[in-house]
């Protein structure tokens, strides 16, 4: 579980009545005295309370800076605010937050926000705060709320948050007008010991172990688990395409202790460079990353390749993550492989075959099967796939000269520019139909180069910059994609 700091404001230091929820859910409570970096260096969670109904503690405003900088590198911040008033220059990145501090109209109910996530409503429910001497102090306004900032509380008016959690940096900031200080010590017979122990749990779960991937849609990043069939994900040519299909599998810590295979791999942020991706990741071990360096380019010719994550395990920032109890891989299928922004970073889609097996049971298979009108592009990598003495060749690489894995985004032609474009084919289909119609052998051994429409590449591979095919010799490909249409 997590090491958790606890601080309150009014005292300059932790308060006893903060360990039990802590302890009661598992976590190890550490005292904080002073919220400065080198106490902050050794918690994963700082959960803050302040009593003041007139002020924030001088204390923890001296060390402001510090807070942020843990929040940034990948701590999460939990509040629960009596003041309100300006709390909004207590939060990393929350200046445009609108706060407004308000202890009788409506303070006294607090219902669960539409679309909070099960992490967060478990054992807790609309009545289960409600009359707790003014359940809050005051409310946040919805549409204020920074990016990717998920409603967890509200009052009777849902566009008035009581609490809600957003990313920052690295870390995840949760904040409420709850006074929990109060409730914690249960001297109010309406608040029970239990209520207080499940809602922490709950917000642990929400910052520690939930705060889900967010990928870019065309209505902005959205967390990976509240995407549905028919969401338009944007691609790697800038277009967006639907979802056909959405999937998890959730496994608990016996699965995960039964199959080590199973444990995920944390690319920390910045991992891959360019800083991406913006927040840490976990993928599954075969879950392949985009790379596009100045390495690869020398050693196989191509601007951007895929590679399994677990292949990049003891590279700066990315390791495999078994200190996990339980994790949900949730699986995005479009109609054929592509390259979506998860993070900032760009990485691959469900691309169907073995591997993909693996992490899907029999029925998301046959419900695959059944949605899916050809499970042919569906199994065709976006970009290569490097595999064998080339992968290794390049992490060696990359290793010894420290170059990160993404130099540059990689920018393929645009599909407006393409004679297929009014067909509506993006620019990673017409590369497809492009490197299907073109078979280049080498003239001394006729042996094929590595191409993108194959899963192995064992050689070096090179790119040739010749004219792109007819434009019916185009379509045909994308229409037959198990035929070859050679150029003449």
């Amino acid at each position: 579980m997590a090491t958790v700091g606890y601080y309150d404001m009014t005292l300059g230091q932790g308060g006893s009545y903060q360990v039990n929820e802590l302890t009661g859910n598992g976590h190890t409570a550490v005292n904080i005295t002073v919220p400065d970096a080198s106490q902050l260096a050794g918690i994963d969670t700082l959960y803050v309370t302040n009593p003041s109904n007139v002020s924030f503690g001088s204390e923890y405003r001296a060390n402001q800076a510090a807070i942020t900088d843990a929040v940034q590198n990948g701590m999460n911040l939990v509040i629960f605010d009596r003041y309100v008033s300006n709390a909004h220059t207590l939060l990393p990145g929350g200046s445009a937050i609108s706060m407004v501090r308000d202890v009788f109209g409506g303070g006294i109910d607090v219902n669960i926000a539409a679309g909070a996530p099960a992490a967060f409503t478990a054992n807790i429910n609309d009545s289960t705060f409600d009359w707790g001497y003014l359940s809050s102090n005051g409310y946040v306004t919805l549409a204020s709320l920074p990016p990717g900032a998920v409603p967890l509380l509200t009052r009777a008016d849902p566009s008035q948050v009581v609490a809600f959690t957003y990313p920052y940096g690295s870390g995840t900031v949760f904040y409420s007008t709850m006074p929990l200080d109060f409730f914690s010590k249960t001297t109010n017979a309406q608040i029970t010991p239990a209520e207080v122990l499940a809602l922490i749990g709950n917000v642990m779960n929400v910052v520690c172990f939930a705060a889900g991937t967010r990928i870019m849609t065309l209505l902005g990043e959205k967390l990976v688990e509240d995407l549905q069939p028919g969401d338009l994900v944007r691609v790697l040519d800038g277009s967006h395409h639907p979802l056909r299909w959405v999937g998890q599998r959730r496994l608990g810590k016996d699965d995960l202790l039964r199959n080590p295979l199973l444990y995920p791999v944390k690319l920390a942020a910045g991992a891959l460079g360019m800083g991406l991706p913006q927040r840490d990741i976990r993928v599954s071990r075969q879950h392949r990353m985009v790379i596009s360096s100045a390495p690869l380019r020398a050693l196989t010719g191509h601007s951007a390749a895929l590679v399994a994550a677990c292949k990049l395990v003891g590279l700066p920032g990315i390791v495999l993550d078994d200190s996990v109890e339980e994790v949900s891989y949730i699986h995005l299928l479009f109609d054929r492989h592509q390259v979506i922004w998860a993070e900032g970073a760009p990485s691959e889609s469900l691309l169907l075959g073995p591997e993909a097996d693996k992490m899907l049971t029999p029925a998301q298979v046959h419900d695959i099967a059944m949605r899916l009108p050809s499970l042919d592009e569906a199994s065709t990598p976006a970009l290569p796939v490097l595999t064998g003495r080339i992968r290794k060749s390049l992490i060696q690489r990359h290793q010894r000269s420290g170059r990160p894995l993404i130099e540059s985004l990689p920018t393929p032609r645009p599909a407006s520019t393409s004679p297929l474009s009014a067909l509506g084919a993006s620019a990673q289909g017409i590369a497809r139909a492009t490197h299907r119609t073109q078979r280049i052998l080498a003239a001394s051994c006729h042996q094929r180069f590595a191409e993108p429409s194959h899963m192995h590449i064992d050689g070096a591979a090179v790119d040739v910059d010749i004219s792109a095919p007819h434009p019916i010799q185009q379509l045909l490909a994308a229409e037959h994609p198990a035929r070859t249409f050679h150029q003449t």
